[in-house]
């Protein structure tokens, strides 16, 4: 079942997006949830604890825009991990992934290498209890063989 659900979007930010969408011919909600997916694989970007979410800079109230998109549920969880892990709110990784995937997903368009499949499927969330202490295990995917990673 499909999510909606907005995001608060500077308006470079969505210029950008409306680019990618008129030079490929996607969809802006297809776009956004490429670009916040490319987000998700990026291994690079440090999990930060012990802090705050941080915004976007702050500029005028006219400056922004509400973006509606439809997620489905595995990307629902994933991208809402990824605002906890990353501690950054939805509108800045969009904005990140903007800058840093751009050109990406340009090339992959040109060179007919986009894809409209889901490589991230299937959402696992796994509560276990030792010694009195609660452990979460969260698997963005599935495992070939989930029982050696996961109490059934």
């Amino acid at each position: 079942m499909p999510i909606d659900t907005t995001l608060y979007v500077h308006e470079s930010t969505l210029d950008s997006i409306c680019e990618i969408c008129a030079l490929t011919g996607r969809t802006r909600n297809r776009i956004i949830v490429m670009l916040l997916r490319a987000a998700l694989r990026d291994r690079s970007r440090a999990v930060r604890i012990g802090c705050s979410v941080r915004y976007q800079s702050r500029d005028r109230r006219e400056k922004w825009r509400t973006v509606h998109v439809r997620l489905s549920e595995d990307e629902a969880d994933y991208f809402k991990d990824l605002r906890n892990f990353y501690r950054m709110s939805d509108s800045l990784i969009l904005a990140i992934a903007v800058r840093d995937y751009f050109d990406d997903i340009l090339r992959q368009s040109r060179s007919g290498g986009m894809t409209d499949n889901y490589p991230f499927s299937n959402y696992i969330l796994s509560r276990e209890e030792i010694d009195g202490l609660v452990f979460w295990r969260i698997c963005w995917g599935f495992p070939e063989k989930p029982e050696k990673y996961f109490l059934l």
